[in-house]
């Protein structure tokens, strides 16, 4: 489905907020609160064009200037998280707040944060909700386990965020202002990368800076120094010792007898003939045990 929203300017002059209100609802124009003042939903039979036409219609003669965002559902979906598109439902200035902040409560326990205290704050005391959740992001940071059902959006700013961060250190306005998406989104996108071990925070004087951890540095394999047996007598003892009571690959024997591939596949040979060591396959693997 796509969805239009339409920004109003409003003059002194011109029809009044609820006038304008009424008109958009004609319309089927819902109100919004947040960057846009009305979402439209586009129907599967209905052309943008026409839905334009409408819009352009029932604001002539109010004396408005109107902007006009048409975005695809996951662009929707992508705009209602940062910047706050709730719908309006006539509420007073009170009540429409705590619409607002319960619809980023919802948002953050969707994330897998628990915000049962700060949903007791939201109904018995707003301004110490204000207060507590201004820095609930950033306190719990380091504890998120939010890494689980990452949607597409979540990974798109989850990589940009990322982009920007090095072992030097980046702050939080920083990446806001690189990125353009809201603190909130960063912030839970932060935390994710906290969880999941690829960056830190750190405090540098009165900054609070955010560092990318490298990724460990791939295993290197030691070569196995190998030993060359002086006689048979030696290599022979060397392999029968190597063979563990389950079976032994002749990788395995090469890694504990440190004998060079030569000798041991010689010597199996010889242990073979002599009836000391037999073959035989297991979990479609060739194995040497002693006899």
């Amino acid at each position: 489905m796509i969805k239009t929203y339409i920004r109003v300017e409003l003059g002194s002059e011109g029809e009044s907020p609820k006038q304008v209100i009424e008109r958009m609802r004609k319309i089927g124009a819902v109100p919004v609160v947040g960057d846009f003042d009305f979402e439209i939903s586009l129907g599967e039979d209905e052309r943008l064009f026409d839905r334009l036409e409408e819009i352009h219609k029932v604001l002539k003669g109010a004396d408005v200037r109107y902007t006009v965002t048409t975005l695809t559902d996951v662009e929707a979906k992508t705009a209602e998280r940062g910047k706050l598109i709730t719908h309006y439902v006539d509420q007073k200035p009170v009540e429409l707040k705590k619409a607002l902040y319960k619809a980023k409560l919802e948002r953050w326990k969707d994330m897998g944060l628990d915000v049962a205290e700060l949903e007791t704050l939201l109904e018995t005391d707003l301004d110490k909700f204000k207060v507590a959740s201004k820095d609930y992001l950033r306190t719990r940071l380091d504890h998120m386990s939010i890494v689980k059902d990452r949607k597409s959006e979540d990974n798109v700013v989850e990589g940009q965020v990322l982009a920007l961060l090095d072992e030097s250190g980046i702050s939080l306005v920083d990446i806001i202002s690189a990125t353009g998406f809201s603190e909130e989104q960063v912030m839970l996108s932060l935390g994710r990368l906290i969880s999941s071990g690829s960056a830190t925070r750190i405090q540098k004087g009165q900054i609070e800076l955010y560092n990318l951890v490298p990724p460990p540095a791939p295993l290197v394999r030691k070569t196995i120094a190998l030993v060359p047996a002086h006689d048979d007598a030696e290599a022979k003892k060397r392999l029968l010792d190597s063979i563990e009571a389950e079976g032994s690959t002749v990788k395995d024997i090469i890694r504990t007898s440190r004998l060079p591939r030569e000798q041991v596949e010689e010597g199996l040979g010889k242990l073979e003939a002599a009836d000391k060591v037999r073959r035989i396959e297991k979990a479609k693997k060739e194995l040497f045990i002693k006899t």
